[in-house]
């Protein structure tokens, strides 16, 4: 992961918060990336005596969030702002910028707070999505068939190169690089949904849970539903990657997501068309598909995320030609972000790695 880690960090942080960052700090992204492990430790807590280096990299990478801050408000001009009416050499995009005004309205908020609150934005956009990101290009280039089929439906896309927000739309309505992108999430992503009411109590199957308590779901169970899911029979469990889960073949009633009784299979058997070009299904999982968490606090990040994985998935696959060497099946997952989304690998997925050879 490392290897693909301090790119997609540094380029991300660039995107929303500008160049000077790293230009206060050269290693701002590693200390950033040091910093992530420990997190389970800190939201239990646990004092500075227990986890001296969580505390001290915390610090540090406060203390730079702090010094970009007074950088930027003692030289930021409004004719900063470049052309396109986002980015500037300072605060970095509107985002941020607006988030300044309204931070610093915020009772009893000092610089220390509003400092505090931009690192946990940087840390909320980087946690996951890059790991959801690199998963997937994993999961394409270990499988040969599968990284020719996605080479393919972005030829046919007339996706070479990504130099728009256009050329991004294209890849999202691609059928299969979606599919994949689902799987990886359905497979890869472990969340707590937390609820709560206020005024009357909480059911979820035979569980009664009384007003005002917190309840904890993990997506997990859902994610590997056996009873909603297709396996296809059992030929895909749902404990490993299949890149077709979430695609629907008008003349296979066996695909899709969702796990169909044996007359609702045969009544669609009677119905053949002539193009089976497959369509990406998300519609009906509201209650078994949950990667971003439900309700109120669903991911706001969500679609951002959703853009960078195709994007990052479909520019390594154009340019570059990647190896997987490891011998693992499937790979353990680490206990340490248990709960807190993307699930990382226990060990390091060896691979090899060179620019793309295309024969025109």
């Amino acid at each position: 992961m490392q290897f693909w880690e301090s790119p997609l960090t540094a380029s991300l942080n660039e995107a929303f918060a500008g160049p000077v960052l790293e230009k206060l700090n050269p290693n701002f992204t590693d200390n950033f990336n040091k910093f992530l492990p420990y997190v389970h430790g800190m939201m239990m807590g646990l004092p500075r005596w227990c986890m001296p280096k969580a505390h001290k990299l915390r610090d540090g990478l406060n203390e730079d969030v702090k010094q970009w801050h007074a950088l930027a408000r003692a030289q930021f001009k409004e004719s900063d702002i470049a052309e396109d009416g986002d980015t500037d050499p300072w605060w970095g995009s509107t985002a941020i910028r607006e988030r300044q005004k309204i931070l610093g309205n915020v009772e009893n908020w000092d610089l220390d707070s509003i400092a505090a609150s931009d690192f946990g934005l940087l840390w909320g956009a980087n946690i996951n999505v890059h790991t959801a990101a690199i998963w997937t290009i994993v999961e394409v280039f270990r499988d040969p068939s599968l990284l020719s089929r996605v080479r393919a439906e972005l030829a046919a896309a007339n996706v070479t190169d990504i130099t728009s927000p256009e050329d991004i739309e294209k890849i999202l309505a691609l059928p299969l690089i979606q599919s994949v992108h689902s799987e990886v999430l359905r497979l890869r992503v472990e969340v707590q949904s937390v609820f709560t009411s206020e005024k009357e109590e909480i059911r979820i199957n035979e569980w009664r849970f009384p007003r005002k308590s917190l309840v904890l779901v993990p997506t997990g169970p859902a994610h590997r539903d056996p009873n909603f899911w297709n396996t296809r029979d059992g030929q895909f469990p749902l404990d490993t990657f299949w890149a077709d889960r979430f695609l629907a073949y008008p003349n296979d009633p066996r695909s899709g997501p969702i796990r169909k009784s044996e007359a609702a299979i045969a009544k669609a058997s009677r119905k053949q068309t002539q193009d089976n070009t497959p369509k990406y299904i998300s519609a009906g999982m509201n209650d078994s598909f949950m990667p971003y968490g439900v309700g109120e606090r669903t991911c706001p990040g969500r679609f951002f995320a959703r853009r960078e994985i195709v994007a990052f998935c479909a520019k390594v696959v154009n340019e570059l030609d990647i190896e997987i060497t490891s011998t693992e099946k499937e790979f353990a997952i680490s206990p340490a972000f248990y709960g807190l989304g993307t699930q990382r690998p226990l060990k390091k997925i060896p691979f090899r790695i060179r620019r793309r050879k295309v024969v025109s």
